[in-house]
Order: structure tokens, then C-alpha cells, then sequence
């Protein structure tokens, strides 16, 4: 017996045979045989290019290199730069994941000293040390010739004194090498001038044109003169130099005053009437200049002129004048040494030679007061007074107790020995008892 189901095909292609004579044919497709090569292999989702190209692999220099790969991100770059290959966005952000990852491990890895000392401390080391030389020895060089300027213009000043167009070049010389506080070189000058000048007339003149080179009023030339007087601790002569020129060239009442702290530097220096030997010091500075001053004009007949400019009045300058025409016109210096060539002479065996002498009694007969002034001679021909006795030195209420040993003397007042001179009192220069001590 036959199953239904073996006539099921039969009865479906009858079925369908209907339908199918309506339906339009299949197409029909040709296959043309591939005409272009390509040399590179490139994703499959990339159109091939017309030519071939150098496709490079970009791998950020903060990144390692691993061997694990992502699915799906395939990164490849043109010469350009720009992605040509994978998903842009899932790449970019692949890639920020990576450097995160990377700052992460740097931020928890722990802290290599040595490293830090390598790469920081070292280095800011060395610059700091670098800067610190440099600036040193660049300081220094500009203090060294600084100071070289200063010297060369107040010893080519000094040197320069006679000559007004020399010393007016060397101070536009020196203030065009100077940047700053070119006043810092008037007070060199003034310091080297004092050392080296002795007071004349001339030596008053020159430095009465320097200040007025500079430009310097009255009130501030004194000023200057102050300051270098500080400076001058331990050089009292240059001080007092110092106050004889500034009262020679000021004239104003203020420049005068101005000087006032010099003349109490000077009057420090003693213990007691220092203000009246300061004025003894000036005005016998102001006499011998002003002599120095006559003894260079042998030929003058009448009172040399410049006693008014150092401070002399008319009846000093006229007796150091009268002075020197009986002189001769011949200096202190020049009539001590010119025995030099009447003092005698002796042979060998100790005997004096006596030839070439008028007296050779006495030598020194053919000088002239003032020589034998200048040798003490004078002094020498005086008679010896007596020597008075020694008067009673008893004064009412007073005692006076001598050490027989030392001749220490003591005077205690009446009623008040036994408070100066008790019973046990020693001598404080021979320590003698009290007994050793006489009444007078």
C-alpha cells in the first residue's frame, strides 16, 4: 500500500507550476577579469588608492609599546598625520586611556632620590652656582676699575695742580668712564692733595680752582671737606691742612661755619685747651707759608703781596718779611746745614786741622745771628741762672709728707691725716712704711 505523503512533490510542483510561468527571468551576470595590482593590503573598509602609498604607524612617545592588541582599532596614518584606517573616535579614546594609565603609574610609582637629585637638585645646583660666579666676578670687575678710575684721575690731578686746561681734561675724562656717584672722585682728590702738597699760596690757588671745577657752592665744599676730614682718623697733620685751606678759600660766612667739625676733630685730640692750639697750629701754618712764600722772590724791595689770602694780618706779615730780607733771603734749611762746611776737621790721629779757618778758636765766629740762631748757638752763650734754694712750700692748711726712699710726696690737708696718711700707709712707688716719710 502506497503512503500519501509519496505524491506530496508531485502535487506542489503542480501547484506552483502556474506561478512560475508569470515570474520575469533571473539575471544574468559577467565576471571581468581584475586589471589593477596593488602593493600595499589595506583595510578592507578603505577604498584602494590610484597609487601606492607609504603608510607609517604613529605610537605616542609617552606610550610603551605592548604586544596586546585591541579588536577593532586598527591605527594607521597617512604623511600627514591624519587617520586613514579603524574607528577615529574609538582610537582617540583608546589612546587617552593609555596616557591616563601612564600618568597614573608615574604619579604611585615611588620617588627615586637618587633620581630626584640627578635631574633637580643637581642641575639648580650648577645654575644657581653659575649665576652666583658670573655675577661675582662681574661686580668685582666693575668695583676694580672703578677704583683704578678714581686713582689715576686724583693722582693725575694732583700731579696736574699747576696747569687749569690739564686738570679741567682729566675731570671730563673721569666722568665720562664713571656711570654713578661721580662725586666720589672729588673727595679722592682732596684726600691724595692734602698728603701730598705742602701749604703755599700756589698750592691754595689750585685747589680753590679744582672746587670751582666742580661745580661746588660755599655750604658744599665744606661739606666735602668735613667728609674727607673723617676719613683722616689717623693723619691729624692732613687734618689740619685740610681746615687751613677750607679757611682760605671759603670767605662766606656759612663756609666757614661748615668748618666748624673739622676744628673740633683737631681740638679732640688733646686733653685740654685743644681749640687754642689748633688756632696756634693754623696761624703758625699760615706764617710759614707765608715765608716760604717771600724766600722765593730773593729780588722784591718791598712787602711781598699774599699775606691777605692766608689769614696774616699787616704787622705779622711785615716781621716775617724784615725777617727774611736780614736773613738774606736764605731758609731755616739752608742756615742749618751751611756749617755743614766751617765744622772742622780732624786727621787721622784725632788732631784738628785748622787750615782755611780765620778763628780756629771758634768755628762757627763767621755766621750770622740767625745761623747760630738756627744751631742753638745762641742759647748755648747765655749764662746759667743760679739755681734758687728751694723755698719753704708749707702753705696754710696743708701738710706735706716726702718719702725718704723715692722723694713720693703727699699732701693731706689738716685734720685730715688720719684719713690720707693713717698708720698703715705704704708708698705707692717704693712701698716704704710711714715711718720713711719726713714732714717739711
Amino acid at each position: 500500500m502506497h503512503s500519501p505523503y509519496a505524491t506530496l512533490p508531485f502535487l506542489t510542483l503542480l501547484l506552483l507550476s502556474p506561478i512560475h510561468s508569470f515570474l520575469p527571468p533571473p539575471p544574468t551576470f559577467t565576471l571581468k577579469p581584475l586589471t589593477k595590482t596593488f602593493s600595499t593590503l589595506l583595510p578592507e573598509d578603505i577604498p584602494p588608492p590610484s597609487l601606492p602609498r607609504q603608510i607609517t604607524l604613529s605610537v605616542p612617545l609617552n606610550v610603551d609599546v605592548s604586544m596586546t592588541t585591541q579588536e577593532g582599532v586598527t591605527s594607521l596614518y597617512d604623511e600627514d598625520g591624519e587617520v586613514v584606517g579603524g574607528n577615529g573616535e574609538e582610537n582617540q579614546q583608546y589612546q587617552q586611556e593609555q596616557e591616563s594609565q601612564v600618568i597614573q603609574q608615574q604619579e604611585q610609582a615611588p620617588i627615586d632620590p637618587r633620581a630626584v637629585m640627578l635631574k633637580v637638585v643637581a642641575p639648580a645646583i650648577a645654575g644657581a652656582a653659575a649665576v652666583t660666579g658670573g655675577s661675582y666676578l662681574g661686580l668685582n670687575y666693575l668695583k676694580t676699575r672703578r677704583s683704578n678710575i678714581i686713582a689715576t684721575f686724583a693722582s693725575e690731578m694732583v700731579y696736574h695742580s699747576s696747569s687749569p686746561e690739564e686738570m679741567r681734561l682729566c675731570l671730563k675724562d673721569a666722568k665720562s668712564k664713571l656711570l654713578r656717584n661721580k662725586k666720589e672722585i672729588y673727595g679722592s682728590y682732596l684726600e691724595l692733595f692734602v698728603k701730598k702738597k705742602v701749604v703755599t699760596l700756589a698750592s691754595i690757588e689750585s685747589l680753590s680752582y679744582a672746587l670751582t671745577l666742580f661745580g661746588l657752592s660755599e655750604l658744599k665744599a665744606g661739606s666735602l671737606l668735613v667728609e674727607v676730614a673723617k676719613g683722616l682718623r689717623k693723619a691729624p697733620a692732613s687734618r689740619g691742612k685740610l681746615l687751613f685751606f677750607g679757611s682760605c678759600i671759603l670767605k662766606s660766612p656759612e663756609g666757614q661755619s661748615s668748618l666748624q667739625p673739622i676744628r673740633d676733630m683737631l681740638a679732640s685730640n688733646y686733653r685740654s685747651g685743644g681749640a687754642a692750639i689748633v688756632d696756634v697750629a693754623q696761624k703758625t701754618m699760615a706764617e710759614t707759608a707765608y715765608r716760604t712764600h717771600v724766600l722765593s722772590q730773593p729780588d722784591s724791595s718791598e712787602l711781598v703781596k699774599g699775606w691777605e689770602v692766608l689769614g696774616l694780618d699787616l704787622t705779622t706779615a711785615e716781621e716775617i718779611y724784615n725777617e727774611v730780607v736780614e736773613g738774606g733771603f736764605t731758609s731755616d734749611a739752608e742756615n742749618y746745614y751751611a756749617y755743614q762746611s766751617d765744622v772742622p776737621d780732624y786727621d787721622k790721629d784725632g788732631n784738628l786741622v785748622q787750615d782755611g779757618f780765620k778763628d780756629p778758636e771758634d768755628p762757627y765766629a763767621g755766621l750770622t745771628e740767625s745761623q747760630k740762631a738756627a744751631r742753638g748757638l745762641l742759647e748755648k752763650d747765655k749764662p746759667k741762672e743760679p739755681e734758687k734754694e728751694p723755698e719753704d712750700n708749707n702753705l696754710d692748711g696743708v701738710k706735706i709728707y716726702e718719702c725718704s726712699n723715692c722723694g713720693y710726696t703727699l699732701f693731706p690737708a689738716k685734720g685730715r691725716e688720719e684719713k690720707f696718711f693713717p698708720d698703715g700707709f705704704i708708698c705707692p712707688e717704693c712701698g716704704a712704711e710711714k715711718s720713711e716719710f719726713n714732714e717739711r
